[in-house]
């Protein structure tokens, strides 16, 4: 009899822990995600979150450092996030919705002359990064020799302000969004060379369950018949992608 209670909890336990919900992170990259409090939680957290709940999920997503964030989803198989598909990540996430499309770009001050349109020379530049970003991979594959990290975008425009790097290499949504600009004291920037278009997923770790990853490109479609993805998309100044 105990025999047959135990193997009755154990077959409770292992069913709810096959329909567990997965653990959601975004990056806190502003503007694609803002911690907790902030008026906007940001583009790629709103996109997550809607996803989720056409899916069934409760919606709650976690806002974590990027470096950790990309760390986290390849250690915890249940769990899912945003993540800059790169060559260099291909056989380590399961990519199941493509979120939006991003471009890498190179951003200098305004009143710097041309080195940043032309990649041979860009190369030399000493240039700034967030640490464990698409940036910094794309710096590192396309051989740039002086490459500086910080935490965040806004740490790298002050050191660009102050002479310390040359310029940055950054997600255009950062540059064009005014993420990138939010100090008094920081010259007017121009935007140079693109170095890079990148997919953004919302991706987990690679071997996921393919009825998983389904259900979840079906709740992506389903925001997009619906008109949540162009809502979001517009409410922070983006057309929505075909």
């Amino acid at each position: 009899m105990n025999d047959r209670r135990f193997g009755w909890l154990a077959a409770l336990l292992a069913a709810g822990a096959v329909h567990a919900e997965p653990t959601l992170y975004v990056g806190n990259v502003p503007p694609y995600a803002f911690p907790e409090g902030a008026p906007q939680r940001g583009l790629v957290y709103d996109l997550v979150r809607e996803t989720a709940l056409r899916a069934g999920h409760s919606g709650k997503v976690s806002v974590v450092p990027l470096r950790r964030q990309t760390a986290l989803l390849l250690r915890q198989p249940d769990a899912m996030g945003s993540v800059t598909r790169l060559p260099e990540r291909e056989a380590l996430y399961s990519w199941n919705v493509r979120l939006l499309q991003e471009k890498i770009v190179l951003v200098t001050r305004a009143d710097r002359s041309g080195e940043i349109g032309h990649l041979d020379a860009a190369r030399r530049l000493r240039v700034g990064v967030v640490l464990g970003g698409p940036a910094e991979s794309v710096a590192r594959r396309l051989g740039f020799e002086h490459i500086e990290t910080t935490t965040n975008t806004q740490s790298n425009v002050n050191k660009l302000a102050v002479g310390r790097v040359d310029a940055i290499i950054t997600l255009g949504g950062l540059f064009t969004a005014g993420a990138a600009t939010q100090c008094a004291a920081c010259p007017p920037l121009r935007e140079g060379l693109l170095l890079e278009k990148v997919d953004v997923y919302l991706a987990g770790a690679s071997g996921m369950e393919p009825v998983l990853a389904r259900q979840w490109r079906d709740a992506f479609d389903a925001l997009r018949r619906d008109g949540g993805y162009a809502r979001i998309m517009q409410r922070y100044g983006r057309a929505a992608e075909p």
